[in-house]
């Protein structure tokens, strides 16, 4: 590694590993099954909801619109959870793609997914927690602010009060902004900081504070820089795959006949899609990708068979669509961990890739102490070998002295 801005450039060639796109769809397959599953429960303990009429708007994934849609209070805290749980289990999945990434910058081309995502389930702590503990000391703050308030209403004491520790209470709020910025750089960076140094949550917070203020303008430009270069390999990755299922479309349904039951399944299919939420600005970027999802088809009768492969190529359709989102988030995972390492030996002067050789000399200090129990036990496997062999000898003797 140079560890400057042209190592960051092979995010897009590193993230391009069916370990790490396998990884990242595995990710978003069960965080959207979990964020489904109780938004469906979230719409359905709303009076107005029913479990039809939520699968009749949404389909697979419901999407409600703050502001638009009609929920309950606890179904908007029961939706809250989906998304959370969404982002925790994607926060894991980019762990694995760095430890991954990690791992092959370190020389180790053959470690395993399985590997991988047990390192990140084992080592979650300051992936995940880091973010949900800036976002507790944001809230004590607000908090405190909130009680600076209160105590303002004391007639006459509290408005000098409030006077006098106004500076003080102005930096807090500076504080308040500052550990929202931190906040937003953890979901970038707590994926990476665990899969290079295995910390726990105080050390990942240090090292997020230590980036953050030591390589500000790098962070930021390094960041765009992989934000691009995910976006366009999804671009470019989805064209690709429009067109292979075009070519399908065509194919397929070049010898359908005259009942046309391919063009069904297809259309059908196409009505399983998420249909994009009424909000201008999203509606504008869907339309150059896939303006399907802003006026989807109509659903056609079919018989049972075609119903069944029409949802089956709904699925399928998601998976695609998953496979193609992966291949940002593996170049993401991928861009992260560069960004880290390259940091950390501009910032601190520190190679974490270097780790390796006392790793080395660990192991084979290791191999050491075994080799002696090893040894001891052929020692003994031997003599019990010897001793079989001797008890052996001396029944076939005394077999031949009985016969004599």
């Amino acid at each position: 590694m140079h560890f400057s801005f042209a190592d960051v450039v092979r995010a897009p060639k590193l993230g391009f590993s069916a370990k790490k796109i396998w990884i990242g769809f595995l990710g978003l397959l069960i965080g959207v099954i979990l964020y489904s599953l109780l938004t469906y429960f979230a719409f359905v303990v709303t009076p107005e909801w029913t479990w039809k009429t939520v699968w009749q708007k949404f389909q697979y994934i419901p999407v409600p619109i703050i502001g638009v849609t009609h929920l309950t209070w606890y179904s908007w805290i029961l939706w809250v959870v989906g998304v959370v749980l969404f982002m925790i289990v994607n926060l894991l999945s980019i762990c694995a793609i760095s430890k991954l990434t990690f791992e092959q910058l370190r020389g180790d081309e053959f470690y395993e997914v399985t590997e991988a995502i047990k390192f990140s389930l084992k080592n979650w702590k300051g992936n995940v927690l880091s973010p949900f503990t800036l976002v507790a000391f944001i809230a004590a703050l607000i908090f405190i602010g909130f009680l600076v308030g209160l105590a303002g209403r004391i007639p006459y004491a509290g408005q000098i009060l409030t006077g006098i520790f106004f500076i003080p209470i102005a930096f807090g709020a500076f504080f308040v902004i500052y550990l929202t910025i931190i906040f937003f750089v953890s979901f970038l960076l707590s994926p990476s900081i665990e899969a290079t140094q295995q910390s726990d949550t105080f050390d990942t917070l240090f090292e997020l504070f230590s980036v953050v203020n030591d390589q500000t303008w790098r962070l930021t430009l390094w960041e765009i820089f992989v934000a691009f270069s995910g976006v366009t390999g999804i671009y470019v990755l989805g064209w690709l795959a429009k067109k292979a299922l075009m070519l399908t479309h065509w194919a397929v349904g070049f010898w359908q006949g005259p009942r046309e039951w391919f063009n069904a399944m297809w259309q059908n299919g196409l009505w399983y899609l998420p249909p994009c939420p009424a909000i201008p600005w999203l509606e504008r970027v869907v339309g150059w990708f896939l303006p399907v999802l802003i006026s989807p088809p109509s659903w056609v009768s079919v018989n049972w068979a075609t119903w069944i492969g029409g949802f089956l190529v709904g699925i399928c359709f998601h998976f695609i669509a998953f496979g193609v989102v992966a291949y940002g988030i593996a170049t993401w995972g991928a861009g992260q961990t560069l960004i880290y390492t390259v940091l950390v030996k501009i910032k601190d002067d520190k190679n974490l890739l270097e780790r390796k050789e006392e790793e080395a000399v660990e192991e084979k200090e290791e191999i050491k102490e075994e080799k002696p129990e090893k040894e001891e036990e052929k020692i003994a496997e031997e003599k019990k070998e010897e001793a079989k062999t001797e008890e052996k000898e001396k029944e076939g003797e005394e077999g031949k002295s009985k016969t004599e």
